[in-house]
């Protein structure tokens, strides 16, 4: 065990799980809004390249708010962000963390996002002692029994955003659930053709996701020395240095 992960389990031994994620998060947002953590986290210091004032974003799986906050911060007054986070422990954190900012534009949904409405579980891994938040992920009965569980109510995407008149920006991280989660947000894709950044993390997923999202006009981009490069057929499927992103043509 290294030492970071010697301090995480102390904290979280001592503090709980709730109070170390809102000591946890508030030192990431801290130290990332003061310009650190460049080359850890590309992806959230890139996103002021893509995300315009005015701007409605979907942020799936929005855990304690990484994402959320700032993409608060550059969609401004007169934008919108609705951050989906099904675990009740973690959408405190995230409604904490926005109210410290003072950001009034947006709108937590706590549901998961699925095929149908159900209640579902959800397990989060204690690894080397450390309380592994963003590895949660949708689980069965079997899984649950080695993991920390929430029970949480599923949504379908299309219906739930039936209403949305506007959608520039989602950004997904579901831990492997986008192939059933996706192909029930395709109208809600189709109407508006917004920018998807995505975590895929197995050639498979990676491969089902680019075929689903092709048809509509989509082009499978990688966050490459700074800039969206679109991924070639050799590479596309194999790219494994940070999400990927999906522009339509």
């Amino acid at each position: 065990m290294t030492l970071e992960q010697r301090l995480r389990a102390g904290l979280l031994n001592t503090l709980g799980q709730e109070a170390y994620l809102s000591f946890v998060s508030n030192a990431y947002l801290t130290l990332i809004r003061a310009g650190f953590m460049k080359e850890k986290y590309p992806e959230l210091f890139y996103l002021k390249q893509l995300i315009k004032p005015g701007y409605v974003c979907l942020d799936i799986g929005a855990n304690v708010g990484y994402y959320a906050t700032f993409l608060s911060d550059l969609v401004g007054l007169n934008g919108k962000v609705l951050a989906v986070e099904p675990v009740p422990l973690f959408a405190r954190i995230l409604k904490k963390n926005l109210g410290k900012y003072r950001q009034q534009n947006t709108q937590i949904y706590p549901y998961a996002l699925g095929s149908e409405e159900k209640t579902i579980t959800l397990g989060t891994p204690i690894i080397d002692g450390v309380f592994r938040h963003g590895l949660t992920k949708v689980v069965n009965e079997k899984e649950a029994a080695s993991l920390q569980t929430f029970e949480a109510e599923m949504k379908v995407p299309d219906t739930l955003f039936a209403d949305l008149n506007k959608l520039n920006f989602v950004k997904c991280d579901v831990e492997g659930y986008e192939t059933i989660l996706f192909p029930q947000m395709l109208k809600t894709i189709e109407r508006f053709k917004p920018i998807i950044q995505i975590e895929l993390n197995t050639p498979a997923n990676r491969k089902f996701i680019f075929e689903l999202l092709q048809p509509l006009g989509y082009k499978a981009m990688a966050l490459q020395e700074g800039v969206l490069k679109e991924l070639t057929a050799e590479n596309r499927f194999t790219w494994e240095t940070g999400d990927y992103y999906f522009l339509a043509n």
